[in-house]
C-alpha cells in the first residue's frame, strides 16, 4: 500500500508539479570608583533585566516566484514589518521554480512549515495521493481562474464558445465543466487545445492565434492582453453559479497537533500581515515591499495589479468573514467546492473535512472580527 501511495505522490508531484542583551545605564559614573564590596552590594541590588524573545525559526514557501500573490504579500510585510518576531518567529521566506512542485516535497518531509496552495491543488493531492497538508487559512473565496477571450465581438457571450477552440494549461478544470453546463454546453461542444502560459496564444495577428478562448489566472494574463493593447473579455465562475475556493496556507497535519503554538503564532502573524495590505493607505508601501522581494527588475504596474485584484472584497470576503474575520472560510464553502469537483471529474473520492481544512487557529486570532494583537 506504502508503495503505491508513494507512486501516486511521485506523479501528483509531477503533475502540479545567540542573543545579544544590551544594558544601558542612565546614571553618571562617580568621581571616585566605590569599596569593591559596594559595588558588589550595587550589582547585587541591581533588578534583574527581563530575557530576551526566544525565537523559533520556520521557513514559509511560496508555490511561484516572488509577486504579488495575495497568498505571498501578508509573508512579505508581516516579515518586513516586524509581525513575525512580534509573535517569536525568525521565519524565512522561499519561492518555488515554476513547475518542480518542490515546496510539497519539503512540506511533506517537514523539512519547512508552510507553503501556498490552490484549493483546487489542495484537494486533488488528498484525493490521488492522500497528502498530510491541511488548510489553516483559506485566503480565496472566489476561483483563481477564468475563461478569457479577446474583446473583438466574436464571443459576447459564453454560450458562443460553442464549436470554438479553448485552450487549457494541464487539464480541463472542473470549474470550466460547470460553468459550460450552465449555459448548456458540454465538453463535446468545443474543441480543447492543450497550451502553455502565454496568453498570446489567443492573438492570430502575433502569429500565434491557436485558441479563441483561454483559461487564465484572472489576477494575471488578462492585465497582460491589455497592458499590451489587446482589450479582453473575461468570463467569471461565480456569475455562473460555480463557487470555488482560490488560494491557502497550508501546514503539515503533524505540525498541528505537534507544535500547535508555532502554528498559531505564524497565523496570527500572517493575519496581522494581511490585514496591513489590505488598508488603502499602505498601498504603496505594500507594493514597494513586493518589489523588494520581486526584485528592482519587476514589473511595477503588473505587481500592483495582480494585488490590487486578489484584495478585491469579491474575493478575500465570504460566508464567515464578517463574523470571524479574514483568512477564515466554512466548512459549507468547502463542502461545495468537494461537491463540484466530485460531480465533474476533479476528485474521485468524497474527502472528509476535517482532512482538508482546520480554521480553529484564524478563529482563536479574533475576537468578534478584530485580529487580537500581538
Amino acid at each position: 500500500m506504502n508503495t503505491v501511495r508513494n507512486m501516486k505522490w511521485a506523479l501528483w508531484l509531477l503533475i502540479i508539479a545567540s542573543l545579544s542583551l544590551i544594558v544601558a545605564c542612565g546614571q553618571a559614573a562617580p568621581a571616585v570608583p566605590p569599596p569593591a564590596e559596594e559595588a558588589v552590594a550595587e550589582e547585587a541590588a541591581s533588578p534583574a533585566e527581563e530575557p530576551a524573545m526566544e525565537m523559533e525559526s520556520i521557513t514559509f514557501q511560496a508555490g511561484y516566484l516572488p509577486q504579488g500573490n495575495i497568498s505571498f504579500i501578508p509573508a512579505y510585510v508581516a516579515k518586513e514589518k516586524g509581525f513575525f518576531e512580534e509573535q517569536g518567529l525568525d521565519v524565512t521566506i522561499e519561492h518555488t521554480p515554476p513547475g518542480t512542485g518542490a515546496q510539497f516535497q519539503l512540506l511533506a518531509a517537514k523539512n519547512i512549515e508552510f507553503i501556498t496552495s490552490p484549493s483546487d491543488t489542495h484537494l486533488k493531492g488528498i484525493d490521488q495521493s492522500d497528502t498530510p497538508f491541511v488548510a489553516v487559512i483559506t485566503l480565496g473565496h472566489a476561483a483563481d481562474h477564468a475563461l478569457m477571450v479577446l474583446d473583438n465581438g466574436e464571443i459576447e457571450n459564453l454560450a458562443d464558445v460553442k464549436g470554438k477552440l479553448v485552450g487549457y494549461k494541464f487539464q480541463p478544470d472542473p470549474w470550466l465543466l460547470s460553468m459550460l453546463t450552465a449555459v448548456d454546453l458540454s465538453l463535446d461542444d468545443v474543441q480543447l487545445v492543450p497550451v502553455g502560459f502565454d496568453p498570446r496564444v489567443l492573438l492570430p495577428e502575433s502569429g500565434e492565434g491557436k485558441v479563441d478562448a483561454l483559461q487564465v489566472f484572472k489576477s494575471n494574463e488578462p492585465n497582460i492582453l491589455t497592458h499590451e493593447g489587446h482589450p479582453v473579455k473575461v468570463f467569471y465562475p461565480e456569475d455562473f453559479g460555480v463557487h470555488f475556493l482560490g488560494q491557502n496556507i497550508l501546514t503539515h497535519r503533524d505540525f498541528i497537533t505537534e507544535r500547535p503554538e508555532m502554528v498559531q503564532h505564524f497565523v496570527k502573524a500572517f493575519l496581522k500581515g494581511l490585514e496591513y495590505s489590505v488598508d488603502p493607505a499602505n498601498t504603496e508601501e505594500v507594493v514597494d515591499i513586493i518589489i523588494q522581494y520581486a526584485g528592482k527588475d519587476a514589473d511595477r504596474d503588473h505587481n500592483r495589479f495582480i494585488y490590487q485584484t486578489e484584495i478585491e472584497p469579491s474575493y478575500i470576503t465570504g460566508p464567515g468573514t464578517g463574523e470571524v474575520g479574514l483568512g477564515y472560510a466554512t466548512d459549507e464553502e468547502w463542502q461545495d467546492m468537494i461537491d463540484i469537483m466530485l460531480e465533474f471529474g476533479g476528485i474521485e473520492n468524497e474527502i472528509p473535512l476535517d482532512q482538508v481544512v482546520d480554521m480553529q487557529f484564524v478563529k482563536a486570532a479574533y475576537n468578534n472580527g478584530e485580529l487580537i494583537w500581538p
